[in-house]
């Protein structure tokens, strides 16, 4: 579950991931572990020094072993495609800013994963029954089942100006 985020537009120091983790912290409790690359701003000693002050242990991918920290590359890889971060021209920051909140916003809320039966990451962080579990089939158009089908009780909305970004919504009574 993505629970803090920032763009920076250049490298991020240790001192800076380790601001963005201390208040992820604060606000949603410490982890139990930290899992990343072993880039320069994960073995800073600002980085460090807030791990030992959050008392959280850290791992680290292995070197040059592709699919060490599968999970977190699978995720950023995901948010780059939801986002679309690969336009051009290059985008303004509060363009990039904008997408990656909507992508965010649809990766936990509203995309089911595999991974998590089909569940999304706010259904499992909050502990709530996933939506899907009461999901009806609906009428395949074959003889005889056509009687009586209703409406839906729902309408397709769009998180993004670009409609790539879909989900039902119930429909206003």
């Amino acid at each position: 579950m993505p629970l803090t985020a920032r763009v920076f537009f250049a490298e991020p120091s240790g001192r800076d991931v380790a601001r963005l983790f201390a208040a992820a912290a604060w606000r949603f409790g410490p982890p139990r572990h930290s899992v990343s690359d072993q880039g320069p701003q994960f073995t800073s000693r600002a980085f460090k020094r807030a791990l030992a002050r959050l008392s959280v242990r850290h791992r680290y991918g292995a070197i040059g072993r592709s699919g060490s920290i599968a999970i977190i590359e699978r995720f950023f890889r995901a948010l780059k495609t939801i986002a679309r971060l690969r336009s051009k021209p290059p985008l303004l920051r509060g363009d990039i800013e904008r997408r990656l909140s909507v992508a965010f916003d649809y990766y936990a809320w509203l995309r089911p994963h595999q991974g998590l039966a089909g569940a999304t990451p706010a259904e499992v962080y909050l502990g709530r029954r996933p939506d899907h579990l009461d999901a009806i089939a609906p009428a395949r158009g074959r003889p005889g089942e056509g009687a009586g089908i209703r409406r839906p009780p729902f309408e397709i909305h769009y998180l993004d100006p670009e409609h790539r970004l879909a989900h039902l919504a119930r429909k206003a009574a």
